[in-house]
């Protein structure tokens, strides 16, 4: 029998294939020349030669397994309001922020792989911490950049069904995919610039170490940011996926201490080929000190196998980096999927 294909489906082969979607044109800045974006310091793009030498010479890999979920769900409200700050780690690079009455997504992946299909690609290793309806009603989307484990179409098109009314804020030149998916306003955002969300809240997008593609056709032809959400209680920081370079001091030097950060800490290995681009939990301790965070909730490892190291190496790296550089591990910790922080007020000295 033939498969009957979704429209995200197509949609993904189309994109895939550069038969969807146009590169970003607009003005030269200092991280675009007309073509592609670069990082504030530039680093050289890993050829395809750099990939295959990776892929052929990655050493034996213990076998990863299954996780089980959440034993009790995270007990969700509708809204918070007031000082009050509600995390919720769902999984991979999905956060569910709740402040000042809105309720902001991050990086939506619930798809069984992070990949263009269903059928191949790299599978997930524990459920969801929360299933698509046990969400409250969502009405900010932030999209970091365009990579298969952070723009996920399949998950985008779900989230416009159940919540059409809901905004969506990412880079320059992902707008007409994410559009595509079925959400009426989406909103692109340079590094630097902001945009007021209530009388309480700003969102203001940062520059970030990375890279971006969906294909080989369109490398660093859309851009990647992290964000910013500012307050009276204290700024907060969604990076999406980032390197350690001069992003963290900026961000920290232009909003002041942070009250709360979510620190990517997997996909480090080996670190010749990753480095650029991914933090290891040492750099990560480093991007803390750096951010001068009150608070800060460890991301991005364990849902996927997308690198080399083992499957439980970046919380066990990550204890031994804050102990090595003094710094108290309950000031940033590896949450599991569907844990609920409620983050104090920063403390302003």
């Amino acid at each position: 029998m033939f498969r009957v294909l979704s429209p995200t489906w197509w949609l993904a082969l189309l994109n895939l294939l550069g038969r969807h979607g146009r590169p970003y044109r607009g003005p030269h800045s200092d991280h675009f020349d007309g073509e592609r974006f670069h990082n504030l310091e530039p680093k050289p793009h890993k050829s395809l030669g750099d990939v295959l030498k990776w892929r052929f010479s990655r050493p034996p890999q213990m076998q990863w397994v299954a996780q089980p979920g959440p034993q009790m769900p995270a007990e969700i409200v509708n809204r918070v309001h007031g000082a009050e700050l509600r995390v919720t780690y769902i999984n991979h690079a999905t956060l569910l922020i709740q402040q000042h009455g809105l309720n902001i997504l991050t990086d939506p992946l619930w798809s069984k792989r992070a990949s263009p299909f269903d059928f191949i690609g790299p599978q997930r290793y524990h459920p969801p911490g929360l299933s698509l309806d046990q969400l409250p009603p969502i009405d900010l989307i932030l999209v970091s950049h365009n990579h298969y484990d952070h723009l996920d179409l399949f998950s985008l098109r779900q989230l416009a069904e159940r919540f059409p009314l809901a905004k969506v804020v990412t880079g320059l030149g992902n707008a007409g995919l994410i559009g595509e998916c079925g959400f009426p306003d989406v909103i692109e955002l340079d590094w630097w610039q902001s945009l007021p969300l209530n009388e309480q809240l700003s969102l203001h997008a940062v520059p970030v170490q990375h890279w971006s593609a969906r294909a080989r056709h369109d490398t660093n032809r859309s851009l990647w940011l992290g964000f910013v959400l500012d307050s009276a209680e204290g700024p907060l920081l969604f990076p999406g996926d980032s390197g350690l370079g001069p992003e963290f001091k900026l961000i920290n030097q232009r909003f002041g201490p942070l009250r709360f950060a979510a620190l990517p800490i997997g996909a480090y290995a080996p670190r010749w080929f990753m480095r650029d681009n991914h933090m290891n939990p040492d750099d990560a301790v480093q991007a803390h000190q750096q951010l001068a965070s009150q608070c800060s909730m460890a991301i991005h490892f364990g849902t996927f196998n997308l690198s080399d190291e083992e499957q439980f190496a970046p919380p066990q790296e990550l204890a031994k980096a804050l102990a090595e550089r003094q710094v108290p591990a309950n000031e940033f910790r590896p949450p599991k999927p569907g844990e609920q922080w409620q983050i104090p007020v920063l403390a302003r000295v």
